[in-house]
């Protein structure tokens, strides 16, 4: 999608797209929703998931924008506000045009400050707002427009908000634009979003309902509202906290609660995360002894051993004493039985539990991964990792020798390109980089899996086919070797992997 040229024609319009994605019931957008109308519009911003751009900036850049960008934007909306008739339509187009260009998160409080300030009439920055969001057909206008609307009473265009707001990537626009409401709807509509989106509008909405004291919305977020598609470290604490975690824990949980305690505490216990976790949960530790309270009694599936599992990974750093009845009850013999039962699953989010159970206890997984790789999906990366990760020396040419018989070589070596390797087509690649990874211990294994990264169009197989040849030192290499890497330097596009490339035949350091 990169450097492909841009559109001239204008695509359709973003909000009757997501209005005829949504389901007659249910969460989400029905099959084509999230594919935006001006998807390969040469943006790079459209290789992130639907608002993780914006997500990030928000949550972890935390600068403000451009001036310049502010002020072009700004010049542009007064001019367009206060155009007359026979200027309207150009100066709507050069709006349209600048905001276009302009990652509107960054610029849009400086904007609005100045359309507050500038005394452009209000009805008519209205329709022109209207417009934006109901109109554009590019997603960065359409969010100038929301934002526009969240300086009118949402009531107005509630019906509008709600519709856009049901696609993560403009779910932090309608959110801010519903906050403004003449009187006392806004919790509840936000609520109501929070409950139709699984992504980083999930994170948005749960974040603006942190403060809520409605028992119901608190109990949701505890039991429910804390997951998300992102990462559920960003609202783990917001449930603890808002939630009342521990209070909770302190009665009689059902088992649904325990299956959400153990995953916020989960989530917590990641010192790694993106937020505080744990540390910043002040009932922490009482938290995560009632929770092992619980478990002693009622420890009963995979789900209850890994999230003990988790608490203990965190415990032995900070709580000792709670370390030591997490291996209790990790120590029971029940676990076994259950994980290989598990490998068996027809449920693929089971088989993982179990996988994962298997590593920890030491039971082989190799041939469950295989099996599923040849019956299921060969393309399941996942397996592919576990696959290589349980294969030894003695197995290592099986995994290796069904990687060449599964995964369509010829077809990912249609020479290379700037590819970042998003998308269901790339499946066959990223189980592709998976094998690579691992071959740079593995001296003269997996040659054809070398050769095809080395032709692949997507940048990371490349230099994970670097990497492997680097690993197995020149003297390992086979036979052609040295002439598949000359032809691959002489045809590739990224200067970096050109580089190393270049290092790797002067038996140089790649890096």
């Amino acid at each position: 999608m990169i450097g492909r040229q841009r559109q001239n024609a204008s695509p359709p319009s973003i909000f009757e797209h997501i209005r005829a994605h949504i389901p007659e019931e249910g969460p989400g957008l029905s099959p084509g929703g999230e594919t935006l109308p001006d998807e390969g519009d040469g943006d790079e911003k459209f290789m992130w998931a639907p608002g993780a751009h914006d997500g990030v900036l928000t949550h972890h850049w935390g600068g403000s924008g451009d001036p310049e960008e502010v002020r072009r934007l700004s010049t542009a909306l007064t001019d367009a506000v206060s155009a007359s008739k026979r200027e309207a339509r150009a100066a709507y187009e050069a709006l349209y045009e600048t905001a276009r260009g302009i990652t509107i998160v960054p610029v849009v409080d400086g904007v609005l400050t100045g359309v507050r300030s500038s005394g452009v009439d209000p009805e008519d920055c209205y329709r022109l707002a209207h417009r934006l969001a109901t109109e554009g057909g590019h997603r960065e206008p359409v969010k100038l427009g929301i934002a526009l609307l969240g300086l009118f009473d949402a009531g107005h265009h509630r019906d509008e908000l709600m519709i856009l707001g049901r696609h993560d990537e403009f779910t932090l626009f309608a959110a801010v634009a519903l906050g403004n409401r003449d009187d006392d709807g806004a919790e509840a509509e936000l609520w109501e979003l929070a409950r139709q989106v699984r992504g980083w509008g999930r994170v948005h909405l749960v974040e603006r309902l942190s403060d809520t004291a409605d028992p119901r919305i608190r109990e949701w977020i505890l039991r429910d509202g804390f997951r998300n598609e992102v990462m559920d470290a960003y609202l783990a604490g917001i449930a603890a906290e808002t939630g009342g975690l521990a209070d909770a824990l302190s009665g009689d949980p059902d088992d649904e609660l325990l299956y959400a305690a153990g995953d916020i505490l989960t989530a917590l216990s990641d010192d790694g995360g993106p937020v505080q976790g744990m540390p910043g949960y002040a009932d922490g530790k009482r938290a995560a002894s009632l929770f092992l309270d619980h478990m002693s009694a009622r420890a009963a599936d995979l789900r209850h051993f890994l999230a003990v599992q988790d608490v203990r990974g965190y415990a032995e750093r900070e709580w000792p004493e709670l370390a030591a009845r997490c291996t209790e009850i990790m120590d029971r013999p029940l676990w076994a039985d259950l994980a290989r039962r598990g490998l068996a699953s027809e449920d693929p989010a089971e088989f993982r539990r179990a996988a994962h159970v298997c590593r920890t206890l030491g039971v082989p997984t190799l041939r469950a991964h295989l099996d599923r790789l040849r019956t299921r999906d060969p393309f399941d990366s996942a397996d592919w990792f576990g696959a290589v990760g349980q294969a030894g020396p003695d197995s290592i040419d099986e995994v290796l020798a069904l990687a060449v018989e599964l995964l369509p070589l010829d077809e990912i070596a249609t020479g290379p390109a700037d590819e970042m390797g998003v998308g269901e087509r790339f499946a066959p690649h990223r189980c592709l980089d998976t094998l690579l990874q691992d071959l740079g211990g593995r001296p003269g294994r997996g040659v054809p899996l070398v050769i095809a990264g080395l032709a692949s169009p997507v940048v990371r197989n490349r230099n994970m086919a670097v990497r492997a040849l680097d690993g197995w030192g020149r003297d390992a290499w086979p036979e052609g070797a040295g002439d598949a890497v000359a032809a691959a330097l002489a045809r590739e596009p990224d200067e970096s992997v050109r580089g190393r490339l270049q290092a790797l035949l002067d038996g140089r350091p790649i890096d």
